[in-house]
């Protein structure tokens, strides 16, 4: 169970600033991986479900959270049946197109939208979505187990980067062992180093994305 604390602690390591003068606040780090982690979930996104009931013979139904068309992975039936989801109209017998023969979804604004009317019940939405880092030091950050790595060092290539700008900006340049942006550029490269050897495993098989 990673938490935020945890998290923020693995940076002031990684960032040297674990002195009783720190050059970054914890609410500054806090931002830093706010960012850090929001980066992360849009490379592995959660993945989640939402259920919605559907009454007999609706064709659309709203859809708590606000989801956009591409997040939507899956859509289950009232009887747990998987809807395949709607890529085009199906030719009529005359040659025009007409409305799919079998039952099947497509998403239209925040709406299930379905070629026939439904069978009542509760149907069953599986979709992805991004991640946040939450809001105290108590409640687990969603970051896939072994991922931490990825999560502190894009938070510390983003202070550095941000450091540097303001020290650019003041006109100081490098400043006694201050790491310059080319070390942030090299935090963010083993970052995406690992999040490429992420995306191997999670296509080789080795562990899911969850």
């Amino acid at each position: 169970m990673t938490t935020r604390l945890d998290l923020r602690t693995s940076l002031r390591l990684r960032l040297e600033d674990t002195s009783e003068t720190p050059l970054w606040d914890d609410a500054s780090l806090n931002d830093f991986l706010a960012e850090a982690v929001r980066g992360y979930g849009t490379r592995f996104p959660m993945e989640q479900t939402t259920v919605v009931s559907v009454g007999a013979g609706e064709t659309t139904v709203a859809v708590t959270p606000d989801l956009a068309a591409d997040h939507v992975m899956r859509v289950f039936d009232s009887e747990g049946h998987l809807v395949p989801r709607q890529h085009a109209f199906e030719p009529t017998d005359t040659g025009s197109t007409g409305f799919a023969t079998a039952q099947a979804w497509r998403w239209w604004g925040t709406s299930l939208v379905l070629a026939h009317g439904a069978t009542a019940g509760t149907w069953t939405i599986d979709y992805l979505s991004g991640r946040t880092l939450p809001a105290d030091d108590v409640i687990t950050v969603e970051v896939i187990a072994g991922d931490e790595d990825i999560v502190v060092l894009l938070a510390a290539a983003t202070a550095l980067h941000r450091r540097a700008v303001e020290d650019g900006k003041r006109g100081l340049g490098r400043v006694g062992s201050l790491p310059t942006a080319g070390t942030a550029e090299s935090l963010q490269e083993q970052a995406e180093h690992l999040m490429r050897l992420r995306r191997r495993r999670a296509r080789g098989g080795w562990t899911a994305t969850t």
